[in-house]
């Protein structure tokens, strides 16, 4: 069953998440609390969740290379009790870009986060990797930890 948009400016309700859930084990790929990428489409047509093709692209990439071709039902859920607010996903998302896990965000890795999170904040679109690093470069050791990315973030959001 397909569901009209989503006003995603409010915050899911316990029962919202629940028939997000629901729809979730619906999917044809869904097993063992993931689904395949290959349904993202589905889903989110099925629980009013429109998107443009980019986005949609974007966020099947995040899917790809953080949880490898899957999405597993609880980071969506933890992903849509966040949703309402921009600020909260971004900062809580940055991690998830950490992938070599050194605490710090590389080139590449700011390169992946942007594609991604313009979707919640278009402020971030224009930015250089150079620029991140000059505005969020606290200790001035020529990186980014995912403290000074989060602190970028929040001063990017206001």
């Amino acid at each position: 069953m397909l569901r009209p948009p989503r006003d995603f400016s409010k915050a899911y309700t316990e029962e919202e998440l629940d028939e997000v859930k629901a729809i979730f084990r619906t999917m044809p790929s869904y097993k063992d609390g993931h689904i395949s990428t290959t349904d993202n489409t589905l889903l989110c047509a099925s629980i009013g969740y429109m998107r443009t093709p980019e986005q949609r692209h974007a966020s099947v990439q995040y899917w790809n290379k953080n949880f490898g071709g899957t999405i597993p039902l609880d980071e969506l859920i933890k992903i849509f009790r966040i949703i309402h607010n921009p600020l909260e996903v971004t900062i809580n998302r940055i991690e998830a870009y950490d992938t070599d896990g050194d605490g710090f965000i590389s080139a590449n890795e700011f390169v992946e986060f942007i594609k991604l999170m313009v979707i919640h904040q278009p402020k971030l679109q224009d930015v250089s990797y150079e620029e991140f690093v000059k505005e969020a470069d606290i200790d001035l050791d020529g990186r980014v930890s995912l403290d000074e990315s989060r602190a970028w973030i929040q001063k990017r959001f206001q």
